[in-house]
């Protein structure tokens, strides 16, 4: 059995009315209801494609950024290699301005050396022949004073001479007990 549908006061049942409220909207609406629906199609075509664009102009810029970015970080690289290699020769040039200084030093020691054992030689040589020339002259005045004194002796008694050995002990023990002090 078909159930009947509830029919309101002027005898339509609710289906025809809402049959009918859509062709009335549609009527009324209709038109406008579709350039909306086509216009909101063509807005969201071209959101689409913006989205696309602007993605595609990103992706783009972040391309070229990052091959920046590299071609810096590479510069970059190569500046500090550079660098790095310019101080090595820097370390190594001073290194060996340094063992040449050493070596520079050394020699002036190995000269100042000769010539302090040059100048040594020559002193001690000098020395010897003063040394050998007083050492003349001492034997010399002894041999003089020898003599003197021989001849002074044969003179001069042994009472005298013993008065004056006498007198030279008392005074060099005096000059023994002054220096002891």
């Amino acid at each position: 059995m078909a159930k009947k549908q509830p029919q309101n006061q002027s005898g339509l049942s609710a289906e025809n009315v809402d049959g009918n409220v859509d062709k009335i909207r549609e009527i009324l609406f209709g038109g406008q209801m579709r350039d909306y629906e086509q216009r909101f199609a063509e807005l969201e075509k071209r959101l689409s494609r913006n989205i696309e664009q602007i993605s595609t102009n990103f992706e783009k810029r972040v391309d070229r950024l990052n091959s920046s970015i590299k071609r810096e970080v590479e510069k970059l690289a190569e500046n500090l290699k550079d660098e790095r290699k310019a101080r090595i020769d820097e370390s190594r040039q001073g290194s060996k301005e340094f063992k040449e200084l050493a070596e520079q030093v050394e020699s002036w020691c190995v000269e100042l050396e000769e010539q302090i054992g040059s100048e040594t030689q020559d002193l001690r040589g000098v020395l010897k022949e003063q040394g050998e020339d007083l050492s003349g002259m001492i034997h010399d005045s002894y041999e003089q004073l020898s003599k003197s004194l021989s001849i002074e002796t044969r003179k001069v008694g042994r009472e005298d001479l013993a008065a004056v050995l006498s007198e030279v002990a008392v005074r060099l023990k005096k000059n023994a007990k002054q220096s002891d002090a």
